[in-house]
């Protein structure tokens, strides 16, 4: 009798933890919806069942162009939060619940670890100066303490960016005007932005002034080097984009300082994202300054913004390198032995074409 009463209670215990696990972290419900909001230029994706985003520039035409990688769910571009020691990748494989919602000027991702913290991400919409439509993004983190004790936090973004791959530049900033290998950043008061362009589009990180937190660095590499379980990027000076699994496959990692909190403390990083859809430099720069007259309008760089893309159709002169093209041939074979992306694998071969007419004009 005993013995049945004890088994009894330990099927009630495992069904209690299990049911409140998973209430935690539930996968349904309202807040674990994609949340699709639009305005102006900028179109939010916010998948509430994984905890990850996206966020599209609008043309004037109805098109539409990612400015982070669509793979997987948008998994490659994250926020991860360090507490004390360990690191936590915000998404639900990283051991968050995580939920999304809309708001009036635009959406929130939700992140909660259990007697951790509560993360939450808001995406708001705002507007440049003289646009008649909004083409900025404010983003604005918030981390509490829910542990019992004070806690050092810190937060990290990694943007697996796109629109640079294509050029000859894949990052430039407001006194640089062509990165193309790793770079890494401490201050950004001088260089105050991140700039990713395409033809079609482009994304600016705004670092720097106004209400922005001062970052702890900020380093450009390739995506899979920015991922690794560290929470500062090893960073190699003029190493390339390519990894032994991902060929020019250039992102951002932005770290942000530490804050200890005392438990039900709050802290906060603020930076913004300026969006354009016609190629040109995002005003970003100029919306900034419109808070901070401190800072100068880089209205060179938007006046000439086509000029730092340059014609796609010249391969720049460091693509020629005889190692280059024999990264891009290893590459596009390792793509061939396997059930490889067909994008990604006719982008790199329409590369190599354009790399051997140009040897042939020589």
């Amino acid at each position: 009798m005993n013995g049945r009463f004890f088994l009894r209670g330990a099927v009630f215990a495992v069904c209690f933890v299990l049911s409140v696990s998973g209430n935690l972290f539930a996968k349904e419900g309202q807040q674990a919806k994609t949340v699709t909001v639009s305005s102006g230029s900028v179109k939010l994706v916010l998948r509430g069942e994984r905890g990850t985003f996206q966020i599209y520039a609008l043309g004037e035409d109805g098109s539409e162009t990612a400015v982070f990688s669509r793979a997987d769910a948008f998994t490659s571009s994250y926020f991860s939060l360090l507490a004390g020691k360990k690191e936590y990748r915000l998404s639900s494989s990283g051991g968050a619940a995580t939920g999304a919602k809309a708001n009036p000027d635009g959406g929130t991702l939700v992140y909660k670890l259990h007697k951790i913290a509560d993360v939450t991400v808001d995406f708001s919409f705002a507007r440049s100066p003289e646009s008649s439509f909004d083409d900025i993004v404010k983003v604005r983190i918030s981390v509490v303490n829910k542990g019992k004790k004070r806690n050092t936090f810190a937060l990290k973004g990694v943007f697996d960016t796109v629109l640079g791959e294509k050029t000859k530049t894949h990052f430039s900033t407001a006194d640089i005007k062509s990165i193309n290998a790793e770079t890494q950043f401490h201050d950004m008061s001088v260089s105050r932005w991140i700039l990713s362009q395409g033809q079609e589009a482009a994304v600016q990180f705004l670092l720097y002034g106004a209400d922005t937190t001062k970052i702890e660095e900020a380093t450009l590499g390739n995506k899979d080097v920015l991922s690794l379980p560290m929470w500062c990027p090893v960073f190699v000076p003029v190493r390339s984009f390519d990894s032994v699994t991902s060929y020019n496959n250039s992102a951002l990692a932005v770290n942000w300082p530490k804050a200890s909190l005392e438990s039900g403390a709050e802290a906060e990083v603020i930076f913004y994202i300026a969006l354009s859809a016609d190629g040109g430099v995002p005003k970003g720069d100029a919306y900034i300054a419109s808070f901070d007259k401190t800072l100068p309008v880089d209205d060179k760089a938007n006046e000439n913004s086509k000029a730092i893309v340059g014609d796609e159709s010249a391969v720049p002169e460091w693509k020629l390198d005889k190692a280059y093209v024999a990264s891009l041939l290893q590459r596009i074979q390792a793509l061939s032995d396997y059930d490889a992306d067909a994008d990604e694998l006719a982008e790199l071969n329409a590369e190599l074409d354009a790399i051997l007419e140009q040897l042939r004009r020589r």
